[in-house]
């Protein structure tokens, strides 16, 4: 196997690990490590044949031979444009989602969405003379936009509208044109890209979604997560509103202290203008202002 093979396993291997730390971002954190990976194949091989994207990624007749290929395959990029593509999409949709969900159900859905995906394109492609391999993130992309619309279809999150950003829309609208467009590609395009990755990572993400998703915020286990009572007042705008109220319905700890992370990166002390940072037993101010 190329050293450039075996750079890519370890990076993959370190992402894997540093994702379960619960500081990082689980979001940014893929993305950087895309973007490494692309580098370091792009250093590697500089315009000459790419051994390592047949290597690590996957092949629909060697899948049950390779089964790590599964994973690998999610983190190479066949250009440039492919890696800037998915990785806008990861951080449009990976950020507000992961944000909603936690950390750990985020990556469920990421790896094992796009590990449904890719069994979707081998069964699509198996007993075809065709000598395809499937690398990208696009699968597991699409397992979080099937994932955010199954959960939050009326959301208003960040867009790319050709080089501006928008959040006029609710999230249904964008994922399904996206959606439609892949189903016709899939039915009527001859180009190399994997739609059939890209609707079995969505309709995958959008199942796994639904069996994980958090519990009824009435659930008993509420009464065992943090109080935030305290910062409701702070909340003085409307944007702080929102993710008040994202906190105060969250169903778990993790969702419930991301959003109050978010929440204290723009509240005041209001007796001494200090910033609030969460304590064992509360909130409190630099100035030990109790909140």
């Amino acid at each position: 196997m190329e050293a450039a093979s075996w750079a890519v396993i370890a990076i993959v291997a370190v992402t894997l690990i540093v994702m379960t730390g619960r500081r990082y971002n689980a979001t940014m954190v893929l993305a950087m490590s895309n973007i490494v990976i692309f580098a370091v194949i792009e250093i590697a091989y500089r315009g000459t044949f790419n051994v390592t994207l047949l290597e690590l990624g996957l092949k629909f007749s060697m899948v049950t031979q390779e089964p790590w290929t599964l994973i690998t395959s999610m983190f190479i990029h066949a250009d440039f444009f492919h890696l800037i593509f998915n990785m806008l999409f990861l951080i449009a949709i990976g950020i507000p989602l992961e944000s909603r969900i936690g950390k750990r159900r985020f990556l469920t859905v990421y790896i094992a969405g796009g590990i449904i995906g890719s069994l979707v394109f081998a069964f699509a492609e198996w007993g075809t003379s065709l000598s395809v391999v499937l690398v990208g993130a696009s699968g597991a992309i699409s397992a979080l936009m099937g994932a955010m619309i199954m959960l939050y279809p009326r959301e208003k999150i960040m867009f790319f509208l050709g080089p501006l950003l928008t959040n006029r829309f609710s999230v249904y609208v964008p994922i399904l044109v996206w959606f439609g467009l892949q189903f016709f590609l899939f039915m009527f395009d001859s180009s190399p890209v994997a739609y059939a990755a890209h609707i079995g990572g969505f309709a995958g993400g959008a199942v796994i979604a639904w069996v994980i998703r958090p519990s009824n915020p009435a659930s008993p286990r509420k009464g065992r997560m943090r109080d935030i009572s305290p910062l409701k007042e702070l909340c003085t705008t409307s944007a702080l509103r929102e993710m008040y109220g994202y906190a105060e319905s969250a169903s778990d700890d993790e969702t419930r202290t991301i959003w109050t992370e978010r929440i204290l990166r723009d509240v005041k002390c209001p007796l001494c203008g200090s910033p609030i940072r969460m304590r064992r037993n509360g909130f409190k101010c630099r100035e030990g202002h109790e909140q």
